[in-house]
């Protein structure tokens, strides 16, 4: 990457820190004093602020990750395959680690991982009242891990 373009992202990432002072001070938390929907409004543009000032601690720590980067001579790299982060993405995300080939890859198993954890958690899972009766097994209604006999039924039902 070349020393100007570089040289860019730095000024980028030392204003977004310089503006972040101006920043913290716009948000604290407000007392509680009112009637109870005064009370909860506030409480909820608290849970706001938290979570904004969350929200940017995170984005500033890859700032300072990014500027660090910048001084060891490794930023625009990615962090996985060490091939070069395209100047369009870092343009759309100053921040980036990984080239947009990597950052698929991981957005990709982390969506099957979310699959698969929404597919094996079938806690609380009610079948219906016909597959009760009949006392079907999973192989023939379900990927639950559970068997619902007809005993298991009048159980429930008496």
């Amino acid at each position: 990457m070349e020393k100007a373009t570089i040289e860019q992202f730095k000024n980028l990432f030392l204003e977004i820190l310089s503006e972040e002072e101006v920043f913290e001070g716009k948000l604290s938390p407000t007392s509680l004093e009112g009637d109870e929907v005064d009370i909860v409004s506030t409480e909820k543009a608290n849970q706001m602020d938290f979570r904004l000032k969350a929200r940017n601690a995170i984005y500033l720590q890859k700032v300072r990750k990014s500027l660090q980067k910048i001084e060891e001579g490794t930023f625009g790299e990615c962090e996985d395959c060490g091939a070069e982060i395209s100047y369009n993405r870092l343009m759309a995300r100053p921040t980036a680690d990984l080239c947009i080939y990597c950052k698929e890859v991981e957005e990709k198993e982390e969506n099957q991982l979310v699959n698969k954890n929404r597919h094996s958690s079938k806690i609380g899972r009610v079948l219906p009242i016909e597959h009760l009766e009949k006392g079907y097994n999973k192989d023939e209604t379900s990927t639950s891990s559970f068997h619902v006999s007809h005993m298991d039924y009048q159980d429930i039902v008496s």
